[in-house]
């Protein structure tokens, strides 16, 4: 399947931040969408984390539905 990838990353003073353009890419679903690009073990909660991946398919992102994940 072919994803559109964001990468983030936050800070309490300069809050969220897009890293870079969004990623075209084929994966087999979201989650390897996301591995792929940077290598590193993802978690659901964001709790250890200042760098998050958004992933959806199609072309607008307001309009498709989106998988967060972030990294370790």
């Amino acid at each position: 399947m072919h994803y559109n990838v964001q990468i983030f990353t936050w800070t309490a003073r300069l809050g969220v931040h897009q890293v870079g353009s969004v990623i075209e890419i084929d994966a087999p679903n979201p989650k390897a969408a996301a591995i792929s690009l940077l290598g590193l073990r993802l978690d659901e909660t964001g709790e250890s984390s200042k760098l998050a991946v958004r992933v959806w398919r199609g072309e607008d992102a307001t309009r498709s539905d989106c998988d967060c994940f972030y990294y370790h």
